[in-house]
């Protein structure tokens, strides 16, 4: 089942070489570590990049997590439920 959710989150992430990896987030009054990035792609809101990620956090849901460059925020758009 896919559960759009379109709410502004925290997002711990390392940048480097021109990169981004989530770590961890917060939702649901839960931080939840990221154990893989299943796929990762870019589209443009305009001129400004958005940075997509599907996310696995240690259970067999999968996280979609966006990276609005214009807004400078994170947003969890949908879960994956399994």
């Amino acid at each position: 089942m896919v559960q759009d959710v379109n709410e502004t989150i925290d997002v711990l992430s390392i940048f480097r070489d021109g990169r981004i990896q989530p770590v961890r987030f917060k939702w649901g009054g839960r931080t939840l570590k990221v154990s893989r990035i299943a796929y990762s792609w870019v589209t443009k809101d305009g001129a400004h990049p958005q940075y997509h990620f599907s996310l696995l956090a240690g259970s067999r849901d999968v996280y979609e997590v966006v990276f609005d460059t214009f807004k400078m925020i994170w947003l969890l758009a949908r879960v994956h439920l399994q």
